[in-house]
């Protein structure tokens, strides 16, 4: 092809062939259907596979969202696009994505023995579609050469890393997976009640999740509609799937053959698990990265809440991240050089196996492996005791300044009055705005601690993950630390970089690490991965909070399971952080080393 055939649209008939409700039996006999797509010729080709957990049909809901599988099929590629076990028009019963490992291998097998295939497969999907395409990269089926995984977890689980649950996110999705499970069954009149129920859920979603106990929400409450799911997704601990579920990356990060390309964003909530795995693949020379300022959806068009970074539109248009695809694909699945997609290489290639954007300096760079090298940079809490809202005296000072005097912040937090969620690492817009959002519109709070530097003389690139570390006390048993890390911009505005949360009660690996009220702990909470250069004039701020509803769920300062009480039995919490040199509390920076970015 030549260049400017590149990110070329046209209808499904033009120079392809399309087959659709392909069936394909998995090692226990159950029916998946596929639509398939062959360019025109004898072939054979190499096959792409995706796998959709929703319905293969919809476009809004994966066969489109990141590449129009038409416009794949004519760059050289068969492709293959499944419906998964118990979803769409596939047969079997849907099980929280415990089944893909097997199914993604033998899928991926079945693909490789077709006529039209030269053996070569690879994968690829974005969020549900990304989880089934991890999922057959840890099954580690020898056809599998190539897999591209977009803003995808690589395990289901319910928690944020740190132990809260993402409420607002988690309800809404039981309702979506809940319709195709009601649409299956047998009783229609039920069927009928059923889905009417789920509607008119979807349509007061605030007001459903704001439900306690979460195990109470009806429709979602009846093992008929969910077939259990929700009570185990409410109960699931941090970092671990429901019952039954099978190897996942998480828990073994090998790739194997496999050439895999991550897209994530740092305002996404599955970053976490894709960062991981990247820093896992470090010396792996089949690992690629991207890392952008995206959020869940941005990562489709580029947008980032309050602001628009420069260069962070999906690649390709209205085409998506195809030509990226294409040429990871051309490279790996026939071995290609990727020259006939440049725009997909000006993402892919050159040195290095990470593309990350900086922040602040607003421009794309490169690093050998995620995390960058970096040098670790100690700032100290401090203040005169009212660091209550950004109008209080808490302040961020390096660690190197001497002088200071140790102290205490005091703050409450009320599960019937929550601090609120503003921007981050929202999913679905009924949320509220997410990505970048001025910090302002909630710092002035009382219900907040918030420590700020004085302006910068140089700039300072920080990279990877950072931490804050607090000696902490609460009046409660059990306590929600949510931190953000703020860019004070000169006129005002406070960019969140960066945010991370402790549920106190999992704090050391379990359910009932409860606090000893009035007894002082440390506790280390990780922030998300970013890479993000705070400029000239600019300050660094850490705001401490505990609450961010509705992303999470209200903590009750009691020791029933949050979401299994009642306002009722819930108690505001009197915390308090102890800072000063003579504490342990403090912000940990890993700021980028010299030489580490290559811009």
């Amino acid at each position: 092809m030549t260049a400017t055939d590149e990110g070329k649209m046209g209808s499904a008939s033009e120079g392809l062939n399309v087959t659709f409700g392909v069936e394909m039996h998995t090692r226990d006999g159950v029916r998946l259907l596929s639509d398939v797509y062959l360019p025109v010729g004898d072939g054979p080709w190499p096959v792409v596979v995706q796998r959709n957990p929703y319905d293969r049909t919809d476009a809004g809901m994966g066969s489109m969202r990141i590449v129009d599988p038409a416009w794949l099929a004519r760059q050289g590629f068969a492709v293959v696009i499944q419906d998964t076990r118990g979803r769409g028009g596939s047969d079997g019963k849907w099980k929280q994505f415990n089944e893909d490992v097997d199914d993604g291998y033998d899928c991926v097998e079945w693909a490789a023995s077709q006529p039209w295939s030269t053996g070569s497969v690879g994968m690829y999907g974005s969020s549900g579609m990304g989880l089934t395409t991890y999922k057959a990269v840890a099954s580690q089926p020898p056809h599998l050469k190539a897999a591209v995984a977009v803003v995808a977890p690589t395990q289901w689980t319910t928690r944020a890393p740190g132990g809260p649950f993402e409420v607002s996110f988690v309800t809404w999705y039981a309702l979506k997976m809940a319709m195709d499970t009601v649409a299956r069954l047998e009783d229609r009149a039920f069927a009928t009640s059923a889905m009417d129920r789920i509607m008119a859920r979807m349509g007061s979603i605030a007001e459903t999740w704001d439900t306690l106990p979460l195990s109470s929400i009806d429709p979602l409450s009846d093992p008929t509609v969910t077939d259990g799911y929700w009570l185990d997704w409410v109960l699931a601990e941090p970092g671990v799937e429901r019952p039954g579920a099978t190897v996942s990356l998480s828990d073994k990060p090998e790739i194997g053959q496999t050439a895999l390309l991550h897209i994530a964003g740092y305002r996404d909530q599955c970053a976490p698990e894709m960062f991981a795995l990247a820093a896992a693949q470090k010396d792996s020379d089949k690992h690629r990265l991207i890392a952008g300022p995206w959020t869940h959806r941005g990562v489709y068009s580029g947008a980032s809440g309050a602001r628009e970074p420069l260069g962070t539109s999906s690649p390709g248009g209205p085409v998506g991240w195809g030509p990226v695809l294409a040429a990871w694909f051309d490279i790996h699945l026939r071995g290609g050089d990727g020259s006939g997609f440049p725009l997909g290489m000006s993402w892919i290639g050159g040195g290095g196996g990470v593309r990350c954007y900086v922040e602040g300096t607003d421009a794309w760079a490169t690093a050998p492996s995620w995390p960058p090298a970096s040098v670790v940079r100690e700032w100290i809490l401090t203040s005169n005791g009212t660091a209550r809202s950004a109008g209080g005296d808490g302040r961020l000072v390096p660690a190197s300044e001497v002088g200071l005097t140790s102290g205490s912040d005091h703050v409450s937090a009320d599960p019937r009055d929550p601090f609120p969620t503003c921007g981050g690492g929202l999913g679905l817009p009924v949320q509220g705005p997410d990505a970048i959002q001025d910090q302002r519109a909630v710092d002035g709070r009382e219900d907040v601690l918030v420590y700020t530097s004085e302006p910068l003389e140089i700039p300072m690139t920080i990279v990877g993950a950072q931490t804050l570390v607090l000696e902490f006390e609460s009046s409660a048993v059990d306590a929600d630390v949510y931190v953000t890390l703020v860019d004070v911009e000169p006129d005002g505005f406070a960019l969140n970089v960066c945010d991370g949360a402790l549920r106190t009660r999992y704090r050391e690996g379990r359910q009932d690490s409860w606090l000893t009220p009035g007894v002082p702990v440390e506790l280390s909470v990780e922030l998300h991965d970013t890479a993000h250069t705070f400029r000239p004039g600019h300050r660094v701020r850490v705001m401490v909070a505990g609450g961010n509803y509705p992303r999470y769920s209200r903590n009750l300062h009691t020791k029933t399971v949050p979401e299994l009480g009642d306002l009722a039995e819930a108690q505001v919490a009197e915390h308090v952080i102890h800072n000063g040199p003579g504490t342990s509390s403090r912000l940990v920076l890993n700021e980028a080393a010299a030489g580490s970015l290559t811009f």
